[in-house]
């Protein structure tokens, strides 16, 4: 990587037993003198210069065993919830050159080489608002653009539409052939000389259900629908869940797809693929040099932008006809930006809303309930359903919590959408979901 101008290495660092916390140690790891640890999460910055010689340290997940090596690492140390804590190496992401095999060299060593990767953007959507019958939009954009380029609108590439009902599989067939390619190479002649061209997938982004459908997972209703770890839905807002442990693994899943094809009956696929989540369909993007659940990544503005318009709908749903409005008035009178288009009665119309509009309406929310809000604007039922699971001992403390959530709503946002996102604001932006977490199970009824 490029630090300041300079070429740096940027490394996850290896330790010795000495080193590991004091909780996890044991004597089978104290007489494995070769033994190390790898440490997740906190990758270090080397430079060149800092660079003293080579040390032979053999994975042990890798089944190329070295005939000799200085070092074998068979566990990773990773924090979880404030602790440090340990898993098998075999539980860890693969780096690209170890399932990027099939590489084809360029002709002559004397043609220069150019490599770029592809975002994929796939999400259903309305013809015509929320009608049922819907279609599915793809997208394409390069990764190698700079940022002032990629958020322009003519570099985003329409690749084509799929009707509702179609088989996707067969719709990204021939955009998976070429890519296989370009994947092993090709050379390209231009007005400045020949070039060999390498090209694969960096990203394909997607909202919950299409995305689970090009990572092989099962739909998130599924007992095990999450894309990117084994939590089973009951546990799915459960903070204390070790995700990073539970972690789909990109040559696990491999090795699941591959037993659930060799069972003999339908019954028997079927009930394997639900113990561990996986879908039986054809994976449109099977046979690509990639990570289904690293590079299948949660689409951050539809799921903000459906969790911020279903805090809306629970908030009305809150107040009586009363509290509208008031919340109507103060919402005419409130300080907006000039550039902002005007928008319709939110209450009425907001299920026609576009999410950047519900999250010009979230930014706002905070400071208008806070000019109006009490408890006698808030339907009766509700309102003491809310003080009976918090143990409040007033009934008038209901209405800050609505406000505190809308706070903590308010800065999540304003974080996930921040332009750059620096090592603390990322944990700032941890901390803003935990909390909003804590505070939507204790007021939310369901």
């Amino acid at each position: 990587m490029k630090v300041k101008d300079e070429f740096c290495l940027k490394v996850d660092e290896l330790i010795k037993y000495s080193r590991i916390p004091g909780h996890l140690h044991s004597a089978t790891r104290e007489n494995d003198h070769k033994a190390l640890w790898l440490v997740e999460g906190f990758s270090i910055i080397i430079k060149k210069e800092q660079v003293m010689g080579v040390v032979s340290v053999w994975l042990c997940d890798n089944p190329d065993k070295p005939a000799e090596y200085d070092f074998v690492v068979r566990e990773i140390l990773y924090r979880f919830d404030n602790a440090w804590k340990i898993r098998e190496i075999s539980r860890r992401h693969k780096l690209p050159n170890e399932y990027i095999t099939d590489i084809q060299r360029p002709p002559s060593s004397n043609v220069s080489i150019r490599k770029f990767f592809l975002d994929i953007y796939f999400d259903d959507f309305g013809t015509y608002r929320n009608v049922y019958h819907t279609l599915g939009g793809v997208y394409l954009q390069f990764g190698n653009m700079p940022f002032k380029l990629r958020k322009q609108l003519k570099n985003h590439f329409l690749l084509g539409f799929v009707p509702f009902g179609g088989d996707i599989y067969e719709f990204f067939a021939p955009l998976r052939d070429e890519i296989k390619l370009l994947e092993r190479g090709i050379m390209i002649s231009t007005n400045t000389g020949e070039y060999w061209v390498v090209g694969g997938v960096g990203c394909v982004t997607a909202d919950l259900p299409q995305g689970n459908d090009l990572a092989g997972v099962k739909r998130h209703g599924a007992n095990f629908g999450c894309r990117a770890c084994f939590a089973h839905r009951e546990r799915s807002t459960d903070n204390r869940f070790d995700y990073l442990t539970n972690a789909r693994f990109s040559h696990l899943s491999d090795n699941q797809y591959a037993k659930a094809a060799t069972l003999s009956t339908i019954t028997a696929r079927e009930r394997y693929a639900t113990e561990y989540g996986i879908s039986l369909n054809p994976q449109p993007f099977e046979g690509l040099a990639w990570d289904r659940h690293i590079q299948t990544p949660h689409d951050a503005y539809h799921a903000m932008g459906g969790k911020t318009r279903r805090l809306l709908d629970e908030t009305f749903n809150l107040l009586t006809s009363s509290g509208e409005s008031e919340w109507l008035h103060h919402w005419k009178l409130i300080e907006k930006p000039p550039r902002w288009s005007k928008l319709p009665n939110p209450i009425l119309h907001r299920q026609s809303f576009m999410f950047s509009d519900i999250f010009r309406l979230a930014m706002l929310m905070p400071f208008i309930l806070r000019r109006f809000l009490t408890w006698r604007l808030m339907k009766k039922d509700l309102l003491e359903s809310i003080q009976r699971r918090l143990n409040l001992p007033r009934i008038e403390q209901v209405p800050l919590k609505v406000i505190q959530v809308w706070v903590t709503e308010a800065k999540a946002l304003k974080l996930v959408f921040s332009v750059t996102l620096s090592s603390n604001d990322f944990q700032a932006l941890i901390k803003a979901l935990k909390e909003q977490s804590r505070i939507l199970l204790e007021v939310s009824s369901n």
